[in-house]
């Protein structure tokens, strides 16, 4: 028994991390995951059109991440709280930039684009 314990004790190859660490790793890669879209959109899109899309894409994306986690949940009998808190993270990122958008912004650029030749 004595024997067992000592040759179990000596395979240990995990790495002990704090898990403070751990959270402030999860919230990076949060943040990370939100970010990626938002800088993609200002490259693209000129700046005053940015929080507009991004409240849409990010309640498309918080819809779409909602619906994978439901179906994880069903069928593998999963909580899967890691994807739950990606849709919690773009379902906030909707509503602050949805409360952040001009509207008018968005108006103004498709009757610009209804008046190109």
């Amino acid at each position: 028994m004595a024997l067992g314990k000592m040759e179990g004790a000596g395979r240990k190859f995990v790495i002990d991390v704090p898990l403070r660490l751990q959270r402030l790793i999860g919230v990076i890669g949060l943040i990370a995951i939100v970010a990626a879209p938002a800088f993609l959109l200002l490259l693209l899109l000129p700046a005053r059109l940015v929080p507009p899309v991004l409240s849409i894409l990010s309640f498309v994306i918080a819809c779409l991440v909602a619906m994978y986690a439901l179906f994880i949940q069903a069928h593998r009998d999963a909580q899967g709280s890691a994807i739950w808190n990606i849709a919690c993270v773009f379902t906030f990122t909707w509503i602050v930039a949805g409360m952040m958008s001009n509207p008018k912004h968005v108006l103004d650029w498709f009757e610009n684009l209804s008046m190109a030749p």
